[in-house]
C-alpha cells in the first residue's frame, strides 16, 4: 500500500506541474497532497477521508495534515482542479491507446418493490 500511495502522489503532482498549477505558497498541506489523499481514500479505505487523513499522518507519509474541517473546505475548493486532473488523464489513455474499441461493463441488477415484500411476507406467514 505505501509504494501505491507514493505513486499516486507523484503522478498526482507530476500532473498538476504539467498543466502548471501553483499552490499557494501560505498554505502547509499542497494540493497534490490533499488529492493524493482524497484518491487513498477512495482506494484503501472504502471513500472515509477521516481514515485516510489519520493513515497517511499517523505514518508520516503527510505530517502537515489538516484537521477534517479544513480539509473538506479544501477539497470542495479544488474539486474543479481534480475534475480537469481526471478529464486531462482520461484524454492521455485515449491517446496513447491504440484501441479503437472500447467495452462498457455493465450489470443489471433487479430493483426490489416494496409492494413485493409486503406480498412475499404476507404469503410465507399463511
Amino acid at each position: 500500500m505505501l509504494n501505491e500511495i507514493i505513486t499516486v502522489y507523484a503522478i498526482i503532482d507530476d500532473l498538476l506541474k504539467a498543466v502548471g498549477h501553483e499552490d499557494d505558497c501560505r498554505r502547509d498541506m499542497k494540493d497534490a497532497e490533499i488529492i493524493t489523499t482524497a484518491v487513498c481514500a477512495a482506494m484503501f479505505f472504502n471513500g472515509n477521508h477521516s481514515k485516510a487523513c489519520s493513515y497517511l499522518k499517523d505514518h508520516n507519509l503527510i505530517p502537515n495534515m489538516l484537521e477534517k474541517s479544513r480539509f473538506n473546505r479544501r477539497i470542495h475548493g479544488i474539486s474543479m482542479l481534480i475534475n480537469d486532473l481526471f478529464h486531462q488523464m482520461g484524454m492521455i489513455f485515449k491517446e496513447i491507446s491504440d484501441c479503437t474499441e472500447y467495452l462498457l461493463d455493465s450489470f443489471p441488477v433487479p430493483i426490489c418493490d416494496t409492494a413485493d415484500l409486503r406480498f412475499m411476507r404476507y404469503s410465507s406467514s399463511n
